[in-house]
């Protein structure tokens, strides 16, 4: 008997997970967390609204954006910010992926207000120790043993995936797409002295406030995770006036709406 029950409530149960990691018509669903209002308003208006619901004082709507079955939400600014909104969406909505998109400041020489970048590598810059001779930085621990992959590295992407093409033209007038590291602080970096040291240190391309702590949520729970960053400022001294003129929504030439349905619909 209880070895008939056992066959019967296997499946089940499987089919129930299966439920879960996926969208009405059988596609894995993918959670995608914006930065800033515009952007969440304009995915918004791209997708087909079906549900909505208030969770931990964030506003998680699901529908369908192009033929991927989605769960959108803003998170407020901030390592903390960004962990809890990746994690109420992760054990709410179960998604089979997370996509973020945000601002960030261009590390790397060459990168105009608007590049897009694909992070291919992310640290948490700002974790270590304080000692009289400056700071030592830290990795941040994972605190799990059973997983073989380190959180800080991504698959690569390559930008024809993304973009169909091997590499984008570099024109005075449009933006372009590159792969690089990320990292990520509980700073507004508006400084040349600390860009050149996260530069030399991790070999960065841009830097945010919450990348890293979006990827750890995403490591723990074995949810792939992408990071899209659109560079809003160059984290010198003219950062603060150059993201203010970039708000309340990017300066781009690329329509980051359909560069997101691109990456959703070669399920990335």
């Amino acid at each position: 008997m209880k070895c008939f029950l056992f066959r019967r409530f296997v499946p089940l149960l499987l089919v129930s997970v299966l439920f879960l990691l996926t969208g009405k018509d059988g596609q894995a669903k993918t959670g995608i967390v914006t930065a800033l209002d515009s952007t969440l308003e304009q995915l918004k208006k791209k997708t087909e609204i079906t549900g909505y619901s208030t969770i931990g004082g964030r506003e998680f709507y699901t529908g369908k954006l192009g033929e991927t079955e989605i769960i959108l939400v803003r998170s407020p600014m901030g390592k903390v910010n960004n962990a809890i909104t990746t994690q109420l969406l992760i054990s709410t909505y179960a998604p089979a992926n997370v996509l973020s998109i945000s601002p960030a400041g261009a590390i790397r020489q060459n990168l105009r207000k608007g590049d897009v970048i694909l992070a291919t590598e992310v640290y948490q810059h700002d974790f270590g120790t304080w000692k009289p001779y400056g700071f030592i930085w830290s990795k941040t621990p994972a605190y799990i043993q059973s997983l073989s992959t380190d959180y800080n590295r991504f698959p690569k992407i390559s930008l024809q995936q993304v973009t169909g093409q091997d590499k984008t033209e570099k024109s005075k007038d449009v933006n372009t797409v590159v792969r690089g590291v990320l990292v990520s602080g509980d700073q507004f970096i508006a400084s040349s002295k600390k860009r050149d040291w996260l530069h030399k240190k991790f070999n960065a391309t841009a830097v945010d406030m919450g990348g890293a702590a979006i990827v750890q949520t995403c490591y723990v729970n074995r949810t792939p995770v992408h990071l899209i960053r659109v560079i809003t400022d160059e984290a010198n001294l003219d950062a603060r006036t150059a993201f203010a003129d970039s708000m309340p929504s990017y300066n781009t030439t690329i329509d980051l709406t359909a560069f997101i349905v691109n990456i959703l619909t070669k399920n990335l």
